[in-house]
């Protein structure tokens, strides 16, 4: 599988049933879903850089965009068939899945890895790790409610920048900025434990 189906509060049935949609428009379009979502990502990353004339996509990327958006409208069509407009609003949509063993990862082994790179982060490198965001992701797929979701994702990224950047400001201790994320990883653990 080289697609993963964001939509919060569904089941792995809807799940898959929205993925064999995408593959069908993909497959219709002869193109892979990296191909796809590299248009779409040139056509948005034009976008958010304002629209350079001299860094316009290409015709091809254009075309490719427009494969990946059907494929993903497919996508959420199939897997949220029946649902209420409130409930479908949550959903993402399509996502390439480029790292299985994070983002495809249970809650228990999610919170379980995200502790494990926090103990073990130097601070000392240039960027941060997103496996971190990723796990975090994994560990909150099955909340219902993605607003709290998001809040306890954004968090957890916010409390691991200071922590994994800890280098360029070697006057401050870095142990506070390791317990910040903990913390926040407890707190995602606590709001993401499911109700019975």
């Amino acid at each position: 599988m080289d697609m993963l189906m964001n939509a919060r509060g569904a089941t792995p049935e809807e799940k898959q049933r929205g993925i064999a949609a995408a593959k069908e428009v993909l497959d219709r379009a002869g193109m892979t879903a990296e191909e796809a979502a590299e248009g779409s990502f040139a056509v948005e990353g034009w976008d958010d850089m304002g629209f350079p004339p001299d860094q316009e996509p290409s015709e091809d990327e254009y075309a490719a965009a427009d494969v990946w958006w059907a494929a993903s409208d497919a996508a959420i069509k199939a897997c949220c068939e029946g649902w209420s407009d409130d409930k479908r609003s949550q959903v993402g949509g399509l996502q390439l899945l480029r790292d299985p063993e994070t983002q495809l990862a249970d809650r228990t082994t999610a919170l379980a890895r995200m502790r494990a790179i926090i103990q073990a982060e130097d601070g000392q490198g240039e960027f941060t790790d997103d496996r971190v965001f990723l796990l975090a992701l994994a560990a909150t797929a099955d909340m219902p409610d993605s607003t709290k979701a998001r809040e306890l994702v954004t968090a957890v990224t916010i409390a691991y920048t200071p922590l994994a950047c800890a280098g360029f400001h070697p006057e401050e201790p870095i142990e506070p900025k390791r317990q910040a994320v903990l913390d926040a990883i407890d707190a995602l653990e606590a709001g993401s434990a499911p109700r019975h």
